[in-house]
């Protein structure tokens, strides 16, 4: 199962996840990458890169909700609008990003 992130860029440079994982700098927050995580190394791996202070988790199961301004602006170039849901803004990203499909 496929795990969604966003993280400071600056943290993701000074620690990757371990295992499989592809990331996208945010054409409206160029500090914030989305990072999508394949599959992890470890159990412990996930658990000690998801303790970091900064790495938000975005669960599938909340894709209903709406978007937070932060995630809005960070793509609006690529046609994110307020009152987008989450799921909504993942196809927008994905429609781009092949990497981002569930």
């Amino acid at each position: 199962m496929k795990h969604f992130y966003t993280v400071p860029m600056a943290l993701l440079t000074a620690n990757s996840p371990s295992g499989t994982w592809h990331a996208i700098v945010t054409p409206g927050t160029p500090t914030i990458a989305l990072v999508v995580v394949e599959g992890w190394n470890s159990p412990s791996d996930q658990d000690a890169w998801e303790a970091l202070e900064g790495v938000n988790e975005h669960y599938i199961e909340n894709f209903g909700a709406v978007a937070p301004p932060g995630a809005i602006t960070a793509f609006a170039p690529w046609g994110a609008t307020s009152g987008m849901t989450l799921r909504q803004l993942f196809q927008l990203v994905r429609a781009r990003w092949p990497a981002c499909r569930l």
